[in-house]
């Protein structure tokens, strides 16, 4: 068996173990998810510790790699400083989400200190910059040099904030971070990371199945940052060609960001305040959770599956928008 097949093994193992024995360790247990009736709509007090589940796991595979660097050969976006640094700055969202599933710290705060820690590793990393914005339907190639550092702050923040949104309902984050990594692993890029936190969304997603445990805003936050670090070093790598194949990845919460952004500024409210307007909620309202979770999980895959069929980017973009608002037009009247 290769080191790799070895390794992957051993973290197969580790979360079949978490899965078996996870009522029993206690330390998921810091943080309860108590049900309000408000915007907390389940009948348990449920552990957020999703993301504990996901950190662990980048956590070991962290030190082993450390321990052994070979591991890192087939991770072209990484050399071992850039991985520190993304580990580091990983840690430190996770410790952010974690204190704010505790505390529930205000929108503004999070939104400042996730800034801070953006920029840091951006400052520290020059190729997780963006400094060229191309469309396949362009011939134009937009140059952001000097602004390489805010664009690609600004791309972040939107993506952690539309991830942080979407997660509302069981398997819905999950299901979609593992359509995304799955098609990393298939498109773009074989890496034992990626493997690695795969592995550990799949161990999460039958807790959550069984609704033992939620993503928390530990767990979301630290898997937007992830998924957006790495969409980001395959484009600046050349690897991903245009900017619109990552952002159909990212149609479902950043349609969904948008349409909640002007919705809370025309009723006066803070675009960042939490409510019950996400698609899923309005969903759930209609239809049972297995419905909502396959309406979501077709709106994540066809736009995704268009584009291997040679389709029009900006077709894809377009058709979605007027799917995706049709269908919010039509769950808000039946509501």
């Amino acid at each position: 068996m290769s080191n790799e097949n070895t390794l992957l093994f051993f973290f197969i193992l580790l979360n079949f173990l978490i899965i078996i024995f996870f009522d029993k360790i206690k330390i998921f247990k810091i943080n309860i998810d108590n049900p309000d009736n408000k915007r907390k709509l389940h009948h348990e007090p449920t552990p957020l510790a999703g993301g504990m589940i996901v950190f662990l796991n980048l956590f070991l595979y962290f030190i082993i790699v450390q321990l052994n660097q070979d591991f890192l050969v087939n991770e072209f976006i990484f050399d071992n400083k850039s991985f520190v640094l993304f580990f580091f700055t990983s840690l430190f969202i996770f410790i952010l989400g974690f204190f704010d599933d505790k505390y529930n710290f205000s929108a503004s705060f999070k939104f400042l200190i996730i800034t801070f820690i953006i920029l840091s590793i951006l400052f520290f990393d020059n190729d997780l910059n963006i400094k060229i914005i191309k469309f396949s339907f362009l011939n134009n190639e937009f140059y952001i040099h000097s602004y390489s550092i805010i664009f690609t702050t600004f791309c972040f923040l939107v993506f952690l904030n539309a991830f942080n949104m979407f997660d509302g309902i069981n398997l819905q984050s999950s299901i979609y971070s593992i359509i995304i990594f799955l098609s990393i692993l298939f498109f773009y890029f074989d890496s034992l990371l990626i493997k690695v936190i795969l592995i550990s969304i799949l161990g999460y997603s039958y807790l959550n199945f069984k609704n033992k445990v939620f993503l928390g805003d530990s767990g979301s936050l630290l898997l937007a940052f992830i998924i957006g670090y790495i969409f980001i070093k395959l484009y600046n790598f050349e690897k991903i060609n245009f900017t619109d194949e990552i952002v159909i990845y990212m149609l479902v919460p950043g349609t969904d960001l948008i349409r909640l952004f002007f919705k809370r500024l025309y009723l006066k409210k803070n675009p960042l305040t939490p409510d019950r307007f996400h698609i899923h909620h309005l969903l759930t309202l209609k239809y049972s959770h297995f419905k909502s979770v396959l309406i979501l999980l077709s709106l994540i895959i066809l736009p995704i599956g268009m584009t291997y069929f040679n389709i029009n980017s900006l077709l894809i973009i377009i058709l979605f928008v007027i799917f995706y608002s049709i269908l919010i037009k039509i769950v808000l009247l039946k509501n």
